[in-house]
């Protein structure tokens, strides 16, 4: 009698089919990769933004500029950042909230700026996408703060609304 070492048609058929089956239901988990790692992104640069206006305002009132207006009044460590009311102005360019963040590569983003609303109901701002995501919602919108009215001619406490920033990651697995 002869011994045959090996496995049979049929045992490779099914090994074949299994995996498959196998590639079938894992294959759509790992194909959006992509979209992953741009929400993980935007979540990053919100993060990092968040963390830059606090340093910020921070590094301001502690040099006392907290109603610091424009670029002529410097805060110590953001030389050439724009500051409104004590926070980072929203600029396309170094010179406002993009200027705190520590190696941000520009090129690497669609940078737009939106205007404040007639009624004052937002403030200026800007929209950061990754580049070849400028069809979609994936984005970060940093809106500046808004100075105070002096109220019979005191000077304000503070500012009328606070800088916001919001992500959108509704569409960056697009």
């Amino acid at each position: 009698m002869r011994k045959t070492a090996g496995f049979t048609l049929i045992e490779l058929v099914i090994v074949i089919v299994i995996l498959g089956i196998l590639g079938a239901v894992a294959a759509p988990r790992f194909i959006n990769l992509q979209g992953d790692a741009y929400e993980a992104n935007i979540n990053a640069l919100k993060g990092s933004l968040q963390s830059a206006v606090t340093l910020a305002n921070t590094r301001a009132i502690l040099d006392g500029k907290e109603e610091a207006d424009g670029t002529s009044e410097v805060v110590t460590g953001f030389d050439g950042v724009a500051f409104l009311a004590g926070y980072p102005k929203a600029e396309v360019n170094n010179t406002g909230i993009l200027g705190t963040l520590q190696d941000f590569d520009l090129a690497a983003y669609d940078v737009t700026v939106i205007d404040a609303a007639a009624d004052g109901s937002t403030a200026r701002g800007i929209r950061i996408r990754p580049e070849n995501r400028k069809a979609v919602t994936c984005e970060v919108v940093y809106y500046e703060a808004q100075k105070a009215a002096a109220q019979n001619g005191a000077t304000p406490a503070k500012p009328a609304l606070l800088p916001k920033i919001s992500a959108d990651i509704s569409s960056c697995d697009n």
